[in-house]
């Protein structure tokens, strides 16, 4: 378990279900964290199926409350084009506590509990939509800067493209730095 001032991080726990399915099936947070809204407790199940790692935590209140995750995933490393190993970050937050600094928190908590465990990760990536401006403040609240805007293909009745904003945190700018001036 991750402890902050308002929340903690912890793994998800069977028991979570009925709070996740609150935030998983509001429209607002499925479109904004990018995944399929939960229709109904199966697809809530399923949702907890897809939480249930050690790379993903549900934010809590300290009444017990879960109202949103924040995950982490590995990207591959391509030795061509990186020198260093990168994860990307998602996260979801029941639309009810936005704009009340908890998202901003489990960001920071997570990037601390990265450095404290001595993880070997360089750079940590997020990737927003542009219409998105709520998320796109608290990445940068945290310390993430933009890396580049891309445009990604995504089926809404039809494909179209969307803008997204890639985001990155440098967690050992030295180390990665020196790596590139190396050339390794």
């Amino acid at each position: 378990m991750i402890s902050g001032n308002k929340i903690l991080l912890r793994h998800v726990q069977l028991g979570d279900v009925d709070d996740l399915y609150e935030y998983s099936s509001q429209k607002e947070v499925a479109q904004a964290a990018g995944f399929i809204q939960s229709g109904n407790y199966s697809a809530a199940k399923d949702f907890y199926a897809e939480l249930d790692n050690d790379l993903a935590w549900v934010i809590i209140l300290k009444t017990g409350k879960v109202i949103g995750n924040v995950c982490l995933y590995e990207q591959g490393l391509d030795f061509a084009k990186q020198t260093e190993k990168r994860v990307a970050i998602g996260y979801a937050l029941n639309n009810k506590y936005w704009n009340k600094g908890y998202m901003s928190e489990a960001l920071i908590l997570l990037v601390e509990w990265i450095k404290n465990n001595k993880m070997e990760i360089d750079v940590i990536e997020a990737y927003v939509t542009n219409q998105n401006i709520a998320s796109q403040r608290v990445l940068e609240k945290v310390g993430f800067s933009v890396s580049s805007i891309i445009d990604v293909p995504y089926f809404d009745t039809q494909l179209m493209n969307n803008k997204v904003i890639a985001y990155e945190k440098i967690l050992r700018k030295g180390e990665v730095e020196y790596a590139v001036n190396q050339g390794l």
